[in-house]
């Protein structure tokens, strides 16, 4: 199976192909050009690999939440390639993007997640151990630093700036620095392929939860 990954949830953009067990990425800075240099980044790598649009069998992309400017420019970028090859999207959410490739040494009941937003403000998401999984605690929300209570937030994975980091520590004892992987968007995509799999993709918008970044 050929699968195009798509990770535009930061400042870097990254597209990676999964082509008989082969894995080829490239990535660029997010800007004005981003809905250039997708397409162009995306062809280098199938030139890559020897392949043509028409070889891709899907396109696992992360949905937010994230910067504003690189969901809105790689879920469009997706969406037209899926109706142009009829090939189905993998919709990821970078919550997930972040926690379960992140698990493996965590022993922890309740494990939060937050996503830098803009100044001081975060996107978190709360994750709960239920019968040897995690699953959502509740509804992801937009907060500021400020107004995350300081008990029980268990172990917090953070992506963002490094400037909020002693913030961040002052919420839990355990802390995990994450950043978002095009190479993990490809193995969840490929690992949940039957359950996330979708061709109904005109009501698929990026997962901005509330105020949106603008990339700043």
């Amino acid at each position: 199976m050929n699968i195009l990954a798509i990770e535009s949830s930061s400042k870097k953009c990254s597209i990676a192909i999964h082509s008989n067990s082969t894995l080829h990425e490239s990535f660029d800075i997010i800007n004005n050009d981003s809905a250039t240099s997708l397409p162009i980044m995306t062809q280098k790598v199938l030139t890559t690999l020897s392949l043509e649009f028409s070889d891709l069998d899907a396109i696992a992309i992360s949905m937010g939440p994230g910067s504003f400017t690189g969901l809105r420019v790689g879920l469009s970028y997706a969406k037209g390639l899926s109706l142009a090859l009829d090939i189905p999207l993998i919709p990821i959410s970078t919550f997930d993007l972040l926690l379960f490739p992140n698990i493996k040494d965590i022993q922890d009941e309740l494990i939060s997640v937050l996503i830098h937003s803009h100044g001081t403000t975060v996107y978190q998401s709360r994750y709960i151990l239920k019968n040897k999984t995690y699953v959502l605690e509740n509804d992801p929300s937009s907060i500021t630093i400020n107004d995350i209570s300081h008990e029980n937030n268990g172990t917090i994975m953070y992506s963002g700036p490094e400037h909020l980091i002693d913030s961040i520590k002052a919420l839990s004892s355990k802390i995990h620095i994450v950043i978002p992987s095009v190479c993990d968007v490809i193995d969840i995509g490929m690992k949940n392929f039957d359950l996330l799999k979708t061709k109904s993709i005109n009501n698929l918008v990026p997962n901005y939860i509330g105020s949106f970044n603008t990339g700043k």
